[in-house]
């Protein structure tokens, strides 16, 4: 289409690009809600996002980026030509960028890997469906048990707006509210299902959520992230003399462990951003994660896409969003 073309002339016309890959999707959805008890809900959501996959060679050198933007109006673009541009210039600087020692280091994650920590190393765990009938599990994951740093609150809510994660209602008729997972450091709830809620004797929470109507609803995430805390950036990376920025990833997985496969990340050094490394795993325990996290900046950032989703019980791809502030961990296995 005419708004991509910019954006295929350049890839088009760089001898450092190979196998590009473009991608426009438009997705409504339109949801009614109608049971026999009187309650009758619709609501609808449009998105729009653009995704460019390419692959960066230089000699020998192979470096694989992509730039995905989803909003709600086309004007929330801004200039994605130039965004676009940053992009492929920054992917340049990792052909050729060190590869770092493996260890342990202090990090610093961007909100956008910190929200799929967030998701997939603590969100799923908060999915009552996998408490039932597992007796360790519930022990483990007790309410009022301290779980992490004193600073760390983790949210899951469907009345994000502006996020793809929107679920004013769930596929039960019962309505979203902001849920405290974690709050200062305590495990002070989970997600429900009406079913998992009676079970475990808990209120529900309105994340009883199927793909489509042709399936069961199951105990889902809507919008999940990190509270924010009340450092700038340089503040956060201001304490740490040997160290990295995580900036983005291909994949995250991972329940009591978990493994994180990193894109982008910068060396730094004596608290200030140094240069780009190329690392490629990050790993560790989530309570022992939990726990070291001591920084996080005053301001969230919520990802949304339009082009994937979350998959569980054969249920994919369904919509949902994550993010959070830069957070500091002071310790995170790299190799």
């Amino acid at each position: 289409m005419a708004f991509l073309q910019p954006i295929r002339e350049i890839i088009e016309n760089d001898p450092q690009v190979v196998t590009p890959y473009i991608s426009w999707s438009d997705r409504v959805n339109a949801k009614y809600y109608i049971n026999n008890k009187g309650i009758v809900y619709y609501y609808d959501k449009g998105f729009s996002g653009v995704l460019a996959s390419i692959t960066l060679v230089q000699d020998k050198e192979i470096f694989r980026s992509s730039f995905y933007k989803t909003v709600q109006r086309k004007e929330d673009f801004g200039d994605i030509l130039q965004d676009f541009k940053e992009e492929l210039e920054e992917g340049k600087l990792f052909l050729n960028a060190p590869v770092i020692e493996p260890g342990q280091y202090p990090v610093v994650m961007s909100p956008d890997v910190a929200g799929v920590f967030a998701h997939e190393s603590f969100g799923h765990k908060s999915e009552a469906d996998f408490m039932l009938g597992d007796e360790t599990m519930k022990q483990e994951w007790e309410i009022g048990k301290k779980v992490g740093s004193d600073i760390l609150s983790i949210v899951d809510c469907g009345l994000e707006s502006d996020t793809t994660g929107f679920c004013p209602i769930d596929d039960e008729g019962v309505e979203s509210h902001k849920t405290y997972l974690i709050k200062n450091g305590i495990l002070t709830g989970r997600l429900h299902s009406k079913e998992t809620a009676d079970t475990l004797q808990e209120n529900t929470t309105g994340n009883a959520r199927a793909i489509d109507f042709t399936f069961e609803p199951i105990v889902r995430m809507t919008s999940t992230y990190i509270e924010a805390g009340d450092l700038t950036f340089d503040e956060l990376i201001k304490p740490i003399e040997n160290g990295y920025f995580l900036k983005t990833l291909i994949h995250g997985s991972g329940m009591s462990t978990f493994t994180m496969a990193i894109n982008k990340a910068y060396k730094i050094e004596n608290g200030k951003i140094a240069h780009p490394v190329k690392i490629n795993m990050a790993t560790g325990t989530v309570f022992e994660t939990l726990f070291d996290i001591d920084g996080l900046s005053n301001k969230v950032q919520i990802k949304s896409s339009i082009l994937g989703g979350c998959g569980k019980n054969e249920q994919w791809p369904l919509p949902v969003s994550f993010g959070g502030p830069y957070v500091r961990i002071k310790k995170l296995n790299l190799s």
